[in-house]
Formats: C-alpha cells, structure tokens, sequence
C-alpha cells in the first residue's frame, strides 16, 4: 500500500493564546499531521502551522476553524507546498553555491501578516529556481513577515512577479530587487536575528 503524499502545509492564526489552544487540542484529534509550530506570537496571538496528507490536513484545518469560530484571524492551505518553504518553516535554509555565489541577485518580500508571508513565499518559490535565504514570520516582528529568495537575476524578478500577481485580492506584498547583492548584503540577507525566536516543532 502506497504512503500517501505528505506534502499539504496549513497554517491558522487566533486571536487569543486560549483558542489557540483549544483549537490545537482539536486538530490534532481529528487527523493524522505533523505540527510543525504551535505557539504564541506578536501580538498576543496564537499560530498553529501543520503538515501532512491533504485530507488530513484539510479535516484538521476545518475541524480548527469550527471550534475557533469566531476567533479566527485568517488560514491557509497549500497542497503540494514548495520543498524549500517546508524546510524554511523549520529553519533550514540552503544559500545558493558556485563560483557566482557572491554576486547572485536577492528578492526581498515582506507582508502584513504571517499567512500571507507563507503563501507570497510558496507562489516566490514555485515560479522560478530560487534559494531560500531567510524566512521570519511573526516573532518579534509584530505579527508581520518577510522572506529573502536568492539566485539568477531573471529566475529573482519572476518569483517577485509571482508573489505579488497572485496575491489575493486586499494582500499587499512589498518587493524590494537587489541585482549582484554586494557580499556584505548577501550575508546580512541570510543571516539569523539575535535574540529571534524561530520556529519550532513541537518537542516532548
């Protein structure tokens, strides 16, 4: 028997640490995932992002939504998510290498909320062959995001294109293109916050 396709990324944000929780505790009651972070954010909210087989993923993010009702702020679901952006979403991140690799062109982009971040960095990742330099979503940044994509000047300028044309209708994503990124902007671009709280798995 085959293993089903785990690849479906979703991710819920409350309004309050309390039905953060409550929703937690009945997502992962109602299918099988994989949580990938779960945990409070700016300001005062609470994230939930999870992984796993898209019917599971949806009958746990439909299950959540249901209980949360009308503390909800906003969700995503992303069949078939980029593999960077999972990866990203746990903290590794792969710079591009070769011998150009200090004079790749970098795309900066930044949205007002977590979700939107997640889903402006999917659509930057799956227009075009990019690296993923850096992701932050919420911690410490007041309930915002940006991303950081790196790589040949063309593959950089589609990704950008596709994270804003394909925003929904009301999302803002602001761009920013940096052609041959000076050595000290790449490594400023990839670098970790200090003091930044990453996302993280769940641990026992």
């Amino acid at each position: 028997m085959a293993h089903p396709i785990t690849d479906t990324v979703a991710a819920i944000e409350l309004r309050s640490v309390p039905s953060g929780l409550v929703a937690l505790d009945a997502l992962v009651k109602e299918a099988i995932v994989t949580v990938r972070y779960a945990g409070d954010i700016d300001p005062s909210r609470f994230l939930i992002v999870f992984d796993g087989a898209l019917a599971d993923v949806e009958a746990a993010l439909l299950k959540a939504i249901d209980v949360a009702d009308v503390d909800v702020l906003e969700t995503l679901l992303l069949p078939r998510a980029h593999p960077r952006l999972r990866a990203g979403i746990g903290g590794d991140f792969t710079p591009p290498t070769g011998p150009a690799d200090r004079e790749w062109t970098i795309g900066v982009l930044q949205c007002h909320t977590v979700i939107a971040t997640i889903a402006a960095t999917d659509r930057a990742l799956k227009a075009a062959e990019c690296a993923l330099l850096r992701l932050r979503i919420a911690t410490d940044l007041a309930g915002q995001g940006h991303a950081v994509v790196a790589g040949e000047q063309f593959d950089v300028e589609a990704a950008l294109e596709a994270a804003i044309e394909t925003a929904e209708v009301g999302v803002a994503v602001e761009t920013r293109l940096i052609p041959r990124a000076a050595i000290e902007t790449f490594l400023a671009a990839g670098q970790r916050a200090s003091g930044a709280r990453p996302l993280r798995s769940l641990q026992p």
